[in-house]
């Protein structure tokens, strides 16, 4: 620990004091909150390291009618996914920030402009050079360039994706990293922004259903008139269902 000071200055939110998983905790989440993530792989130490904070990457949390989806910018691209599939499926810890309510009423912060640029911006390339000169910049003392380009990056990673959309739905108010622009910033920048609170740190309590079987078959009934009775139809799981603990567990 010694060897990193800065990367404990930041304050990690708790495990919830009655042990509620993602799924209790899931109706609180609101469009804006993130989630900061600590990984086991290599890649993601190499980032903690070079940012000297607990966190390697970040994804932001919307709702969508009566789902909660994250949008990230991953190796894939810049992709959306149930946010309980990237809290069950992560290799490492899974931290939940929460926007604060002064930010949100004083910056102008919009939840349907976040999530039209988050959409508009779906399918855009993973930055990897992008990432790679983040951490030249870091290692040569962060000579960061303040400004950022007015056309849509070919390419993103993911801290640089997150900021371009916060920056976006707030009229630029909502700005992580005054000094440096939306390639230049690094998932801590959002921990120590000021703008976001730790809440809890999140674990799937879904008995692993999150990670699979997204989409259950199960026959059709009541289809006499298409003349096909044994046709299939898709039932989407919400997310939103807690598996008690099996005994022994």
């Amino acid at each position: 620990m010694t060897g990193h000071p800065k990367r404990w200055k930041v304050r990690r939110p708790p495990q919830h004091e009655e042990g509620k998983s993602y799924q209790d905790l899931r109706q609180q989440i609101q469009t804006g909150d993130l989630l900061l993530f600590r990984g086991n792989r290599l890649l993601s130490s190499a980032i903690e390291r070079l940012s000297d904070s607990p966190y390697s990457h970040v994804a932001v949390l919307a709702r969508w009618e009566d789902r909660i989806v994250a949008f990230q910018a991953d190796l894939r691209g810049v992709e959306v996914l149930p946010a309980s599939t990237m809290v069950c499926k992560y290799q490492g810890k899974v931290d939940w920030w929460a926007l604060k309510r002064d930010a949100r009423a004083t910056t102008g912060f919009s939840d349907k402009v976040l999530l039209d640029t988050s959409l508009t911006l779906l399918g855009i390339k993973y930055g990897y050079l992008k990432l790679a000169l983040l951490g030249l910049r870091i290692l040569l003392g962060r000579a960061l360039n303040p400004r950022d380009a007015h056309a849509t990056p070919d390419t993103l990673f993911c801290s640089q994706f997150v900021s371009l959309c916060y920056r976006t739905a707030s009229d630029n108010h909502l700005d992580v990293n005054l000094k440096a622009n939306d390639a230049s910033t690094s998932p801590s920048d959002f921990a120590t922004s000021g703008f976001f609170e730790p809440r809890y740190q999140l674990f799937d309590g879904s008995g692993g259903d999150a990670c699979r079987n997204l989409l259950e078959a199960t026959p059709m009934t009541g289809t006499p008139n298409w003349g096909r009775a044994g046709r299939l139809a898709v039932r989407t799981w919400d997310g939103s269902a807690r598996r008690p603990p099996q005994p022994g567990a």
